[in-house]
């Protein structure tokens, strides 16, 4: 059996399609962002039946925040929920099955969030994948993408026309995705020359037929499927950033560290509560949009 480590899902690749509800900022982003954490709000935090999802949920719902708990296994889901409302004594601490990777799941989840919550202004995407030990082929990296990246994407897409000004979007990636991990030049000016969400999807799409031809040596691209596809998912976020720049909603991506948690076959030298302080800083006091965090200081991507 393979080893792998999800935070929170697994499936197929189709893209929801853009659908951002229309808002006219009315303030500035660093004008707005600071008062975030003194007033009640509402939160989404993918994967968040474990490890750093699940402690970036209890810094939220300790703060009076509404939290949704989305996981993919829903008796899990209803275990840490249930966990989370002892733990901070708040009922405010929701729980809504969510699978990133299936349309299906995702727009019955949206659904579900316009019809209950009403808006959505913390996003946390944290549900991940990584492989464990020497595992590499291109059906695995297929579904390391399907979650980090393409998953990610899929869920953002369809939860944005909830996120109000002054809203929140903050993907959980990894130092191991930087773009220095890319040697080839003109690979790596692809990455930092891309201006949509699609041309991310044909750079991953690429990656993975590389793999299928038995090209990847000479190709540019490294071997690592999870530093690919974090950041793939790095680079989604900065170009979320600017799409959003107008609409007063920050977008960043985040590394939590090296945390001991089931991901990382407990190896970490991080707990989980301290990986969740930067993703939680970010969700409440964003003092920027567009950004690469780690350890609450801007890092380049």
């Amino acid at each position: 059996m393979l080893g792998v480590v999800l935070r929170g899902v697994l499936g197929a690749t189709q893209l929801c399609a853009p659908r951002y509800r229309s808002r006219r900022a009315q303030a500035t982003l660093s004008a707005a962002m600071p008062g975030t954490a003194g007033s009640k709000k509402v939160a989404v935090v993918t994967g968040a039946n474990k490890g750093i999802g699940w402690d970036v949920a209890r810094i939220l719902a300790e703060q009076g925040h509404t939290t949704v708990v989305a996981a993919r296994n829903e008796e899990l889901g209803r275990e840490a929920t249930a966990k989370l409302q002892k733990a901070t004594g708040s009922q405010g601490v929701l729980f809504h099955q969510l699978d990133i990777t299936d349309p299906v799941s995702v727009e019955a989840f949206a659904k579900w969030a316009a019809q209950e919550l009403g808006e959505v202004n913390i996003l946390v995407n944290n549900a991940g994948l990584a492989f464990k030990g020497n595992v590499f082929g291109a059906a695995e990296a297929q579904q390391t993408l399907d979650i980090n990246l393409f998953g990610t994407r899929r869920a953002t897409e369809a939860l944005l026309p909830l996120v109000p000004n002054g809203g929140s979007v903050v993907n959980v990636c990894s130092m191991a995705g930087k773009l220095s991990i890319i040697k080839d030049k003109a690979l790596r000016s692809r990455f930092e020359n891309a201006k949509h969400a699609d041309d991310v999807t044909a750079l991953a799409n690429e990656f993975v037929d590389a793999i299928k031809a038995d090209k990847l040596a000479g190709s540019g691209w490294p071997s690592s499927m999870y530093g690919v596809s974090k950041l793939c998912e790095a680079t989604y976020t900065r170009l979320l950033a600017e799409e959003l720049s107008t609409l007063n909603i920050a977008v960043n991506a985040c590394c939590p560290g090296y945390c001991a948690t089931d991901m990382s076959s407990w190896k970490g030298y991080k707990t989980s509560a301290q990986g969740a302080d930067t993703p939680a800083w970010l969700a409440l006091e964003a003092p920027a949009t567009g950004k690469f965090w780690s350890e609450r200081k801007e890092q380049p991507f």
